[in-house]
């Protein structure tokens, strides 16, 4: 069991693995699209590159048939500047000058032409390297041809950037091509004129002549330029076609290695997996074998012990059989009687004999149920055993199966992987074929580039010349720039010099207004600094002023309150004592005397009242005082205390005898002579009305006739001296309460 356990493990699904084959081709595919349109990218770039390289040799070819020409037209024109005088050699030479004139100017107009295309073209080119370079970098995954595209990335990006640097140069020659074609334009056109003005009868023919022959040998020129050039772009034209077709090939090549490699590692991979199915396989079948022999092992136990219990089971039928015939002979023995002695022996013996039989074959029986229990046991567990080996054959059937299938599947796979070889054999073989075709191409490449370098060679000597006459024309340039550049740096420093001499002049003038302005500004700020310091004064000193008189104001008021206090307790105590007194005047009035004061004229109640006087003389007279003194009090107290209104209600309604009589009148009297002293004291009041403080004291005094103590008022006149401006308001409000109280009253 364990060692089919451990096989059933080694030997796996083959469901996922063909599934994880699926992924891996799936993968593949695409990463072999994107390597195919990745190198495409680098093949198109690496033949743009050496398109543009080629067209800058070709440029540098052309730049020095131009400075050939330019060479030849100066010496031309040093020639005829030695001659003085007019004569044929100096037309003829002014002609020929001309032609190389014409012909420099076609040449530097062709070569700024084919520098601006490749100027484009170099344009293109960056942004198919951007591409490449994007492409490149969705390879990542293939680790090795990334590596390898990455440094032909490189190396194209390092061969563009030369490129360019030869085209700025060339740019900057083709610039100086077209000044010095405009000067000798300008030039040529000074001597035709000079010669047109000399020499337009004597020298037509001449002229004629010559120019038919410089025609005509511009024309031969031109011609095997012409076809010079045709040569060199069918020469390159084949350069670049085999180049291509070489890159193709390499191509093609690596591609085809690579796909063998990974056909190679697949077939690997199927190949081991198909040998590891087949020893599975051989070891399933031993297993198989070895559980087939155990088996047929536990069938002849199982016939055996099945025989065992059949030979068992009949012995213990033959035992029981036996008991009952004995047992059967007993009852016949017992029913006989014959002879009891002879009986009773032959019974025992027949019972000792019977008895240890009977212990045998129960013993006998013990022993055979037991070898019935074990075998029923073993015949289960051979039962068990017997379905898990079947279970296990069922399973090592289908990994059988299984593994014949995948056997099947490599085959197959191993057919297809031979197949592929062979045809990437026969494509090896039909490319090692065509190596002799590159063994040609190199070979045209390498006379190729030795005619160049011969060229090259040929040219090294004119150029170096051309190229010494050059430095010596820049550098007068450059000096002639040089000398235009100060002059404009010494005019614009002069013009700035002025400009800075008046806004200096500007700026003092500023200044001495600014100072102007500060001198006043500060001499402001002082005064206004006094005027705070003198305002912060005077505010501290009010500060302290009214801190003290609010203080004075506030004890003041607790006196007040002090003494309110303590008039209304005397107010208090004064009602109770009017209470008490018309409880006495109540007790001593009668019936009659009240109906005789409400139905009685005047002058009755004159005379009553004169007897009320008479007879109760001291009484009244307390009861008079208290009167006028509860009146008096009732007048300083505020609207707040409650009592001096009550208790004169009391008086007036509880009056009835001779008392309250001299009561009324008492008070009659006092209403009169307060109604006169209101009089003279408010002329009194407009009198002194300048005087706000006096005429608030008078009023308060007024208010305050009996009731409150003198040194009240003596602090209440500090307090008026303190703020008598504030208190005129006040005053007017006092004279207004007189006012009323006079209405009142």
């Amino acid at each position: 069991m364990d060692n089919y356990a451990v096989e059933n493990i080694n030997s796996g699904n083959p469901e996922p693995d063909k599934v994880h084959l699926q992924e891996v081709a799936s993968s593949d595919g695409q990463g072999m699209q994107e390597l195919g349109s990745a190198m495409k990218l680098l093949t198109r770039v690496d033949l743009d590159l050496a398109h543009s390289s080629e067209k800058l040799v070709n440029l540098h070819v052309l730049l020095m048939h131009a400075l050939a020409w330019e060479h030849d037209f100066e010496e031309m024109t040093m020639k005829i500047d030695c001659i003085l005088e007019d004569s044929i050699e100096k037309t003829l030479l002014f002609e020929e000058s001309i032609e190389k004139a014409l012909v420099y100017d076609f040449l530097s107009d062709i070569f700024d032409s084919e520098v601006r295309d490749l100027d484009n073209f170099m344009n293109t080119l960056q942004t198919e390297i951007i591409d490449a370079r994007q492409n490149i970098f969705s390879c990542r995954h293939l680790r090795e041809m990334f590596s390898i595209m990455k440094e032909k990335l490189h190396d194209s990006e390092e061969s563009w950037k030369q490129s360019q640097e030869k085209l700025l140069e060339m740019k900057m020659l083709s610039s100086k091509l077209q000044r010095a074609s405009l000067t000798f334009g300008h030039k040529n056109w000074e001597d035709d004129k000079e010669m047109d003005l000399s020499k337009k009868d004597q020298l037509s023919n001449i002229n004629v002549k010559s120019k038919m022959q410089a025609a005509e040998q511009r024309r031969h020129s031109l011609w095997m330029l012409e076809k010079s050039l045709a040569r060199k772009l069918d020469l390159e034209k084949r350069l670049l076609e085999l180049i291509e077709n070489e890159e193709q090939l390499k191509l093609k090549l690596h591609y085809t290695e690579q796909v063998a490699l990974r056909m190679e590692e697949t077939g690997e991979l199927v190949w081991g997996r198909f040998l590891e199915a087949e020893n599975a396989a051989e070891v399933f079948m031993g297993i198989s074998k070895e559980l087939v022999g155990r088996l047929q092992i536990v069938q002849f136990n199982l016939n055996g012990s099945m025989q065992r219990e059949s030979e068992s089971k009949s012995k213990h039928h033959d035992c029981i059989e036996q008991l009952k015939a004995k047992e059967a002979a007993l009852q016949k023995l017992e029913g006989s009687h014959a002879d009891p002695h002879e009986f009773q022996q032959a019974q025992t013996t027949d019972s000792k004999a019977n008895l240890g039989e009977v212990f045998n074959l129960r013993e006998k029986v013990k022993l055979l149920e037991e070898q019935l229990k074990i075998a029923n046991t073993s015949n289960e567990a051979s039962e068990e055993k017997l379905s898990m080996m079947e279970n296990i054959i069922e399973s090592l059937e289908e990994n059988i199966s299984k593994a014949e299938s995948r056997a099947e599947s490599a085959e197959s796979k191993l057919t297809l992987l031979t197949e592929t070889n062979l045809e990437l054999t026969e494509e090896l073989g039909f490319l090692k074929g065509h190596d002799g075709n590159t063994g040609k191409v190199s070979l045209l490449e390498k006379q190729s580039r030795d005619l160049e370098i011969q060229l090259q060679h040929a040219k090294a000597s004119s150029e170096a010349s051309k190229e010494q006459q050059d430095m010596l024309y820049d550098a007068i340039w450059d000096m002639e720039t040089l000398i235009e550049d100060l002059k404009s740096k010494v005019s614009k420093a002069e013009s700035k010099t002025e400009t800075a001499e008046d806004s200096c002049v500007a700026l003092s003038e500023t200044n001495l207004e600014l100072d102007r302005e500060l001198s006043f500004m500060r001499s402001r700020m002082e005064c206004l600094e006094a005027s705070l310091q003198q305002a912060n004064n005077e505010k501290e000193a009010n500060a302290k002023d009214i801190s003290i008189r609010s203080k004075l104001v506030m004890d003041m008021v607790m006196q007040l309150a002090v003494e309110r206090e303590r008039i209304q307790k005397q107010l208090y105590s004064l009602a109770k004592e009017n209470r008490f007194l018309v409880e006495k005047v109540q007790s001593c009035k009668k019936d009659d005397s009240i109906v005789m004061l409400n139905n009685g004229d005047g002058d009755d109640k004159e005379l009553l009242f004169s007897k009320l006087d008479s007879s109760n003389s001291p009484h009244t007279k307390t009861s008079k005082q208290e009167v006028m003194e509860s009146s008096s009090k009732s007048l300083q107290v505020d609207e707040q205390s409650k009592y001096a209104p009550s208790c004169e209600a009391e008086v007036v309604s509880s009056i009835s005898t001779t008392d309250a009589v001299d009561v009324v009148s008492k008070l009659e009297s006092v209403k009169r002579i307060g109604l006169g002293q209101l009089n003279l004291k408010n002329l009194c009041i407009s009198v002194y009305s300048p005087c706000p403080a006096i005429y608030f004291l008078y009023h308060f005094r007024l208010i305050c006739v009996a009731s409150i103590e003198f040194f009240l008022f003596f602090f209440f006149f500090l307090f008026v001296c303190f703020f008598s401006p504030t208190l005129l308001y006040f005053s007017r409000i006092s004279y207004m309460v007189v006012c009323e109280y006079n209405k009142i009253i």
